[in-house]
């Protein structure tokens, strides 16, 4: 599937589908997740590059052919055709886009997930899905669970006894809330809706939930302060995406607080913030996009491995389209309707 533009209808191409090079690995999408980044480059808050590409940045495929030099993933496990794999386009670093640039050109072999093919370039990381582990509960995450264990190792971590707040349950969100109770913290609050992911998220840990719907900042506020006994959060967690996050999640926050943001990475526009206040209380803000290093991607395998069943990680995904139905899945993501919604090309034939 092909972006030509904000404004523009996605469109369909057909081309061959190349020979792995040496060190590239060519793979058959089976799931590719949808990422609220993806209703940002369809609405134009995202830089274009002004010709046709391809994207999607969370898959799982099939190993269709390995080049040469290539007989393991990234961690040295054994790797052959038909197995499957996790992977997302990257350079050298996780946060470095691929040589070819992101997104990538529509008409050349390229790691974008939204394609019935993928080609992994030489260096890409990729993760081989143990046998047994569900794909869904790999996927149900997508870029989400690396995204919230990078930000924790940013904000170095949940110390025993805290309290965490969780703003926003979409996938960042209750990444972050599954993340927070594995943790030995004494409370986890997520904030947000619908009901749906208000639900997840008790699954996944929270031990309170609080509905945006009729409430207000200040009667959210007062909860907060009422569970910690007057005291705010000793960690707050922005996954919203939304700048009004800001400000709330600032005044959630106990004396030495952190604030960690992981949802607010495009668009534009600014917050007030009062150094005296920041200063003075001892508080920190940390900024975080994506993954810190690359195993991040093997430790949400791992968990999906080890807690994907018991905690229903594959229920999470509540709307499947086909590759043709890729604009239908990416304006269910952004009405927030879908707790997850995931691309499957098959679903075309």
């Amino acid at each position: 599937m092909v972006f030509v533009g904000s404004g523009h209808p996605l469109e369909c191409w057909d081309g061959e589908v190349a020979d792995a090079g040496p060190g590239a690995v060519v793979v058959r999408v089976v799931k590719a997740g949808v990422c609220g980044t993806d209703a940002h480059r369809l609405d134009g808050d995202l830089p274009e590059v002004g010709h046709p590409v391809t994207f999607g940045h969370e898959g799982i495929g099939e190993i269709v052919s390995l080049g040469e030099g290539v007989a393991t993933d990234h961690w040295g496990s054994p790797v052959r055709p038909g197995e499957l794999v996790y992977f997302g386009p990257s350079g050298p670093t996780p946060a470095a886009a691929p040589a070819m640039g992101w997104p990538p050109p529509a008409d050349l072999p390229n790691p974008a997930a939204f394609q019935d093919y993928a080609t992994l370039p030489p260096y890409n990381p990729f993760t081989r899905i143990p046998e047994g582990t569900d794909p869904d509960a790999v996927i149900a995450f997508g870029c989400a669970m690396p995204t919230a264990l990078g930000g924790m190792a940013r904000l170095g971590g949940v110390k025993p006894g805290q309290t965490v707040v969780v703003q926003g349950c979409g996938p960042v969100g209750l990444s972050a809330t599954l993340l927070s109770s594995l943790t030995l913290a004494r409370q986890v609050i997520v904030i947000g809706e619908p009901s749906n992911r208000l639900a997840a998220s008790t699954v996944l840990g929270a031990t309170t939930t609080i509905a945006l719907g009729g409430t207000t900042g200040e009667d959210r506020r007062g909860q907060v302060r009422q569970l910690t006994q007057g005291r705010g959060a000793d960690v707050v967690i922005e996954c919203t995406g939304r700048m009004e996050a800001f400000d709330e999640g600032m005044n959630l926050l106990a004396d030495d607080g952190r604030y960690l943001v992981l949802g607010i990475y495009s668009g534009h526009g600014t917050v007030p913030l009062d150094p005296v206040r920041l200063n003075n209380r001892n508080l920190a803000v940390i900024g975080s996009l994506g993954p810190s290093t690359f195993a991040d991607y093997r430790t949400t395998v791992q968990l999906a491995q080890r807690h994907g069943e018991r905690l229903r990680f594959a229920e999470l995904i509540t709307h499947r389209f086909g590759l043709t139905q890729l604009e239908e899945a990416i304006g269910v993501g952004r009405a927030g309707v879908a707790i997850k919604a995931v691309v499957e090309p098959s679903r075309d034939g």
